[in-house]
């Protein structure tokens, strides 16, 4: 298994409403050169042809198994799913005309391992600011009551930790990991911070009622974390 899942996007990407749902695609992919690509990937995306394009946003993985050979995360979102359709051509062109050098670095340092499509269900715009992210990739079987358990978790959970981090869910639509149909990403100010409330947190009753709840529909299948490195067309 080479794919890891979208999981990382959305960081420092704000909407007017959180019932706005977000359109991600990610692509997971090996760069060989990450200082020469993101070089390059700077100038693309400072041309009229980046600048027309959606939100978009580099990661790099942190901590993943050795099943996963993606290195770094491309991701496009956006409220408005025409956008992220509209991005395919967008991209071929710039491939095509080689704008800002894209095309040969691309194919000089660039090895896609996954093309990955999702939506939002739950996340709350308020905490895409922070800056560690750990990704649970789920498999739920009652998406229904998954979801409802998680918001019940999720506000107990929010309102005990001071605004220290915040937890979404997020839907997987196409090009996951075999399996794999969600996604719960919790984000904290780094991982020092997640890691002194993660313990006390998983043996609190708000989480423990949570998992005797969605146990019977759910299963955790991988855990990675991220970090954001550079964002672009962000308002």
């Amino acid at each position: 298994m080479k794919n890891i899942f979208i999981g990382l996007i959305l960081i420092l990407f704000s909407f007017q409403s959180k019932a706005q749902q977000i359109t991600w695609q990610c692509s997971n992919v090996v760069i060989e050169n990450p200082a020469a690509f993101l070089s390059v990937w700077n100038d693309f995306m400072e041309s009229d042809l980046g600048k027309s394009m959606s939100a978009n946003a580099i990661f790099q993985f942190d901590h993943s198994s050795s099943e996963f050979a993606a290195t770094h995360q491309i991701c496009w979102f956006s409220d408005n799913a025409a956008d992220i359709q509209a991005n395919f051509a967008k991209f071929a062109n710039a491939k095509m005309m080689n704008t800002a050098g894209i095309y040969e670095t691309w194919n000089e340092n660039v090895v896609q391992e996954a093309n990955i499509l999702g939506q939002s269900l739950i996340a709350d715009p308020a905490g895409f600011d922070l800056q560690f992210a750990v990704v649970y990739l789920m498999n739920v079987k009652d998406p229904a009551s998954y979801a409802a358990a998680f918001t019940k978790m999720k506000a107990a959970a929010e309102a005990s930790n001071e605004g220290q981090g915040t937890l979404e869910l997020h839907e997987v639509l196409a090009g996951g990991e075999p399996g794999v149909t969600h996604e719960v990403i919790v984000r904290a100010p780094s991982m020092a911070e997640w890691l002194a409330n993660r313990n006390e947190f998983f043996a609190s009753e708000i989480f423990q009622e949570f998992i005797q709840t969605v146990r019977p529909y759910s299963e955790v299948l991988h855990v990675v974390t991220g970090s954001p490195v550079q964002f672009y067309n962000v308002q």
